[in-house]
C-alpha cells in the first residue's frame, strides 16, 4: 500500500466506530506474531496530561541511549505523527507498508470469524508490529481512551501511569469520575508498579484497584511531589522531592502547572524504570526532560508580529489548565480564540475557563460529525461570557485570517477547544511564514 491506500483503508475501517473490548485486538496480535511481548512497555492513560507523560518519558530514555518507540493519538497533521522512534516519525512509504502487513493479518482473523477490528485496534497492532521490526529496546504506549478495554491493554508493561481522572468520554465510560476511574484502573497488571497524580474519589479506586493486583503505587503528593516551581524565560524550573530519591532540579519547555504535575509523574515512572537498566542515569533523563516538547499542548509561536498559542483544551479540565496558564503568562492580555469545540463536551465549561471579557472569539467546525455547529457555539458563547465579540468562520484558515487582519503587533492569538483544529492551524502558520 501507497500512503494515501493506507488512509484510505483506516478511513474504511472507521466506519466501525468505537467498541470497546480486547477480542480483536487479541486475535489481530496473535495473527501478527503478539509483537509487543518482544520489549518493555510504559503505559500510560488518564484524561488529561497522558500525551505529554508519554512524551517526557520517551525523551527521558532516548536521551539516555535507548532506542525508544512512542504511540500516541490523535495525530494533529498526518498519522505517521502517532508512531515515533527516538522522537522521529514513521515515513509516509514505511507507513503505507506497515499498514498491509497488519490489514494481512485483519484479513485473517476475519477468515476466522473474529468481528473486523477498529481503526484504534489496527493502529495499535500497526505500532506494536513497527516496534519489534525497529528493535526497541522500549514503547512508551497512550491509552486511546479509557483503560481497561482499550485496545492498548494487552499489554503487559513493566510500569503503569494514570495521570488524572476527570469527566471524559462518559458515553463509553461512565457518568461519574468515579466509574471513569475504574476504566483508567483497568490499566493495572499484577504486581506492575503504578503512578498517579489521581485525587479523591478517582484515587479512592485506583487505590482498590492497586490493593487487589498487588501494585506498587506511587500517588502524587504522598509518595513524590513538587517542592518549588518558577517560571523562567522558555518554560518553568521545578524541584521535585520523592521519599525514597534525593530532590531534583528539572527544567522544561511545557509551560503551566499541569506540566509540573505531568513532568513529577513522568519523574517517577522513569526512576522506576531506572532500578531494572543501568543505561538511565540523572542526568540523561534531565536532559531529555529539558528537551521534550509537545505539539498543541500551550504551544507558543511568535510569529508575524503576534503570539499565536496552541492549546487543546478539549474538555473542562483541559481548559481549566488553560486558564491558569493563560493568566500566569499573559495576565489578563485580550485575546483572539479561533475556536472548535466537540458536541459531546462539556461546553459551558470550556467556554468559561477559555473566553473573558474583552475577547474576540471566531467559531469554526471540526472536521469531525461530532462538533458543535460554529453559530451554536457563537450562541453558546455569548451566553457564557458579557462583553465579547463573537462570529463563525468557514474553516480554520479563514478564521486566522481574520484574527490576523483584526488584531495588531504584539496580540495574542489562540486556537483551541478541539485537538482536530490544530493541524489545519499549524499547517496554515507554516504556510503564512514559507511565503
Amino acid at each position: 500500500m501507497t500512503y494515501e491506500e493506507a488512509l484510505a483503508y483506516l478511513e474504511d475501517t472507521s466506519s466501525f466506530g468505537i467498541k470497546p473490548g480486547l477480542e480483536r485486538i487479541q486475535a489481530l496480535m496473535q495473527a501478527l506474531g503478539n509483537p509487543e511481548r518482544d520489549y518493555k512497555i510504559i503505559h500510560v492513560t488518564g484524561t488529561n496530561g497522558k500525551g505529554s507523560v508519554t512524551t517526557y518519558i520517551s525523551y527521558a530514555l532516548f536521551t539516555s541511549g535507548l532506542r525508544v518507540g512512542r504511540f500516541t493519538s490523535p495525530h494533529l497533521e498526518s498519522y505517521t505523527e502517532r508512531i515515533e522512534i527516538n522522537d522521529v516519525q514513521i515515513s509516509k512509504d514505511a507507513f503505507g507498508e506497515l499498514i498491509n502487513r497488519v490489514c494481512q493479518g485483519v484479513e485473517q482473523i476475519i477468515a476466522d470469524g473474529v468481528e473486523p477490528p477498529t481503526q484504534f485496534e489496527i493502529l495499535t497492532a500497526a505500532a506494536f508490529l513497527f516496534f519489534k521490526e525497529q528493535g526497541v529496546d522500549y514503547a512508551v504506549v497512550e491509552a486511546g481512551l479509557g483503560g481497561l478495554l482499550d485496545s492498548t491493554n494487552i499489554v503487559k508493561p513493566i510500569v503503569s501511569v494514570i495521570t488524572n481522572v476527570t469527566l471524559d468520554h462518559q458515553a463509553y465510560c461512565g457518568d461519574t469520575v468515579e466509574e471513569i476511574a475504574k476504566h483508567k484502573a483497568g490499566i493495572i497488571k499484577e504486581g506492575v508498579p503504578i503512578v498517579t497524580a489521581a485525587q479523591g474519589g478517582p484515587l479512592g479506586v485506583i487505590e482498590e484497584a492497586a490493593k487487589d493486583k498487588h501494585a506498587p503505587l506511587y500517588i502524587f503528593n504522598r509518595k513524590f511531589g513538587i517542592d518549588s516551581r518558577s517560571v523562567v524565560p522558555g518554560g518553568q524550573i521545578m524541584t521535585i522531592s520523592a521519599v525514597d530519591a534525593a530532590p531534583a532540579m528539572l527544567f522544561t519547555t511545557m509551560a503551566g502547572v499541569h506540566q509540573s504535575i505531568n513532568l513529577a509523574c513522568a519523574l517517577q515512572a522513569v526512576r522506576l524504570v531506572m532500578e531494572q537498566d543501568d543505561a538511565i542515569s540523572e542526568e540523561t533523563m534531565r536532559e531529555g526532560f529539558a528537551r521534550a516538547t509537545w505539539a498543541g499542548r500551550f504551544e507558543i509561536k511568535k510569529a508575524l508580529d503576534r503570539t499565536f498559542i496552541f492549546d487543546g483544551a478539549h474538555n473542562a479540565a483541559g481548559a481549566e489548565s488553560f486558564n491558569m496558564t493563560y493568566q500566569e503568562l499573559f495576565e489578563d492580555k485580550p485575546k483572539t480564540i479561533v475556536m472548535a469545540i466537540l458536541s459531546d463536551k462539556d461546553e459551558n465549561g470550556i467556554i468559561r475557563e477559555v473566553v473573558k471579557p474583552k475577547d474576540t472569539v471566531i467559531a469554526v467546525a471540526a472536521p469531525t460529525p461530532r462538533t458543535e455547529i460554529p453559530e451554536q457555539l457563537v450562541e453558546n458563547v455569548r451566553q457564557c461570557v458579557k462583553q465579547v465579540v463573537a462570529q463563525t468562520e468557514e474553516s480554520v484558515s479563514d478564521a486566522l485570517e481574520l484574527a490576523l487582519r483584526s488584531t495588531q503587533a504584539g496580540d495574542n492569538i489562540v486556537v483551541c477547544g478541539s485537538l482536530y483544529i490544530l493541524g489545519e492551524a499549524r499547517s496554515w502558520l507554516q504556510d503564512r511564514l514559507s511565503h
